[in-house]
């Protein structure tokens, strides 16, 4: 037995030093090392709908076992904005021995603009009418293109049973956090559904400070309760101070030879 013990220890001492040497020698061989990432710019321009590609642009990575790692550099998020059309984008890297390495910088998106809203119709109703007007606005971003969905309509006057002049505020916020908010007038008048209609192009524009409208060129055609056309005089009335940004209302009467009388409204936002 005693010789069967003495082999039995010596293999055994054998594979421990064998098991040291491999562990001691992968020791050696790992890269410890951190790639690392190069940015050419702390700030880049690009394009609304930016690609991997353009976000990459200037960035660069090195590994002193892998070398050159530029191509295995990916984009693991954008941010939200830090100030209107601004993220911070950041970058990680992975060398072959799973160290990884990270770095940021901010992006501008050109061109980019907070989300506009959409009137798709008159905002003038009879009391007898049914009243959505989730129907009746919309909302594009540049980002995003159509966000209708994310809007939200509020009032603090608003009542279905009673006629008046009521304001609607509409929000909406982009996946970036940028929001806008208008006031929208909502007029709900005493009046037979048969009053003229006064269609017109647009029933929300918005212009720059100090540019002019023809208020006029925005009446498309004047149609009775039976959509068809009539002859009436169409009555302008308007506040709009083109000097002063700001939300303001237009509004167009219309009369036929019965004596009933259509009304639409136009909202013009002056932007600075």
């Amino acid at each position: 037995m005693k010789p069967f013990r003495i082999i039995v220890t010596v293999l055994f001492v054998v594979v421990s030093i064998v098991s040291a040497a491999i562990f001691v020698v992968e020791k050696l061989e790992t890269d410890k090392t951190i790639p690392q990432i190069t940015i050419e710019e702390e700030m880049i321009k690009v394009s609304l709908n930016a690609t991997d590609e353009e976000l990459l642009r200037g960035v660069t990575a090195y590994d002193e076992k892998d070398e050159d790692l530029t191509d295995k550099i990916i984009v693991e998020s954008v941010s939200g904005f830090i100030r209107k059309g601004v993220s911070k984008v950041t970058y990680a890297v992975c060398d072959s021995d799973n160290n990884t390495a990270k770095a940021t910088r901010l992006i501008q998106y050109e061109g980019y603009e907070s989300p506009k809203f959409k009137v798709n119709g008159n905002l003038c109703f009879s009391l007898f009418e049914h009243i959505d007007i989730r129907e009746l606005v919309s909302a594009i971003d540049s980002l995003e293109g159509d966000i209708s969905s994310k809007i939200v309509v509020t009032s603090d006057d608003y009542s279905s049973s009673i006629s008046g002049a009521f304001s609607l505020n509409v929000s909406v916020t982009n996946q970036k956090g940028d929001s806008s908010t208008i006031t929208l007038p909502l007029i709900v008048e005493d009046r037979p559904l048969s009053v003229p209609k006064i269609e017109l192009s647009e029933y929300l524009v918005y212009v720059s400070k100090g540019e002019q409208l023809d208020f006029n060129s925005y009446v498309v055609d004047v149609v009775d309760s039976n959509e068809q056309s009539i002859d009436a005089n169409v009555t302008v009335e308007s506040t709009v101070d083109f000097r002063t940004p700001g939300t303001y209302h237009v509004h167009y009467y219309a009369t036929d030879s019965l004596g009933l009388r259509g009304h639409s409204v136009l909202t013009v936002i002056v932007e600075e």
